[in-house]
């Protein structure tokens, strides 16, 4: 595997003896928040931690915030707005905000 998609030591955090969690998003997925969260919506819940608390990135924790806030919070609107990014491509916030979700 070659070195430049491997992490390095400040971009992962030691979690337990065998286990690692990066703690920023990847360059090839920083080109938006939507693809950072396409990224972190693969991971598991502790590189999304990781992510949210270890990252230097403001983009990479905004992405992580609306991801656990939306799975932690069990907030509905939340949920249908991060489906919304995922599924139907790039969104403006301003037109996010200006639409009624409808649940």
């Amino acid at each position: 595997m070659s070195s430049e998609l491997e992490p390095t030591s400040a971009e992962v955090v030691q979690t337990s003896r065998d286990r690692r969690w990066r703690a920023r998003v990847p360059r090839e997925h920083r080109a938006t928040v939507d693809t950072r969260l396409a990224w972190l919506w693969n991971q598991r819940s502790g590189t999304v931690q990781a992510v949210w608390a270890d990252s230097p990135d403001m983009l990479d924790k905004t992405a992580a915030t609306i991801i656990l806030q939306a799975l932690f919070g069990k907030d509905l609107a939340s949920i249908a707005l991060l489906f919304r990014r995922l599924e139907g491509g790039p969104v403006d916030d301003t037109v996010l905000a200006d639409d009624d979700l409808v649940l």
